[in-house]
């Protein structure tokens, strides 16, 4: 059985659905723990990374323990933020919410015609088994189904590890957010998202009453609404975790 968020529809594995669903997991029910335990950090992060380049519904990354004790606080205290994920001719956005050590992803177009009954399409989690024997934190972005890609699901958790462990960024952009809407300049964010991305060719206005992103209870700040709290539980709420499932999609990791 795996672990699943409430709002996360489980199904069959077939042609043309990814190999397993997102959600929360130990280390251990996605590598042989012991064997990482007993390599020394520099192996740890090749062979975490390496893994995740051969499989397309992941994307892999690491970082220090440093790093992740500036983000933690943070992402507990500011637990939604929103990324902008560009397509060719424009973009759409996508809300993000902490729970543990866990980040939901979702587009807001989603969330806003669906509320507590919104699917999570990708997830980013931060695993911590190694942070003491290593001084490492491994971080596993994971698809669920087409409606990201691998690129989106690279660009997130670039975004989110870059916007949460930068204090100008956090403090200007995502604690504004969260916790003075009215100081949050979407547009400001957007052009500067726009320019991370290298997407030259998508024009932002400047103009902050321009149409941006609305939910059902009207415009949050600059035009981003967050969920209610009822709503993030209800979309983030997990289930009691069953046994590991069995198999392996390489030699040692899935």
């Amino acid at each position: 059985m795996l672990r699943r968020f409430g709002g996360l529809r489980m199904f069959g594995i077939h042609e043309q659905k990814l190999l397993k669903i997102p959600g929360r997991k130990s280390l251990n029910d996605i590598c042989k723990l012991p064997l990482l335990e007993a390599s020394p950090p520099e192996q740890v992060i090749n062979v975490w990374l390496n893994h995740h380049q051969q499989v397309i519904q992941y994307y892999g990354r690491v970082i220090s323990v440093a790093a992740y004790d500036a983000m933690r606080p943070r992402l507990s205290k500011s637990p939604f933020f929103i990324v902008p994920v560009f397509r060719d001719k424009g973009l759409f956005n996508a809300v993000t919410n902490f729970n543990d050590d866990l980040v939901g992803v979702l587009p807001l177009g989603e969330y806003q015609k669906k509320g507590d009954h919104a699917n999570i399409h990708m997830t980013v989690q931060f695993f911590t088994e190694l942070a003491v024997s290593k001084k490492l934190v491994l971080i596993r972005c994971e698809l669920h189904d087409k409606h990201f890609s691998r690129q989106d699901c690279l660009f997130v958790t670039h975004m989110l590890i870059k916007y949460y462990t930068l204090p100008h960024l956090y403090e200007q952009y995502v604690e504004s957010f969260n916790h003075r809407p009215n100081a949050f300049d979407y547009h400001a964010y957007l052009r500067q998202i726009k320019d991370e991305a290298g997407k030259d060719n998508i024009a932002i206005q400047d103009k902050k009453h321009e149409a941006a992103p609305r939910d059902a209870g009207g415009l949050f700040g600059g035009g981003v609404a967050l969920p209610s709290k009822a709503v993030s539980d209800a979309i983030l709420r997990t289930a009691h975790k069953g046994p590991s499932t069995t198999g392996t999609d390489s030699a040692s990791t899935n």
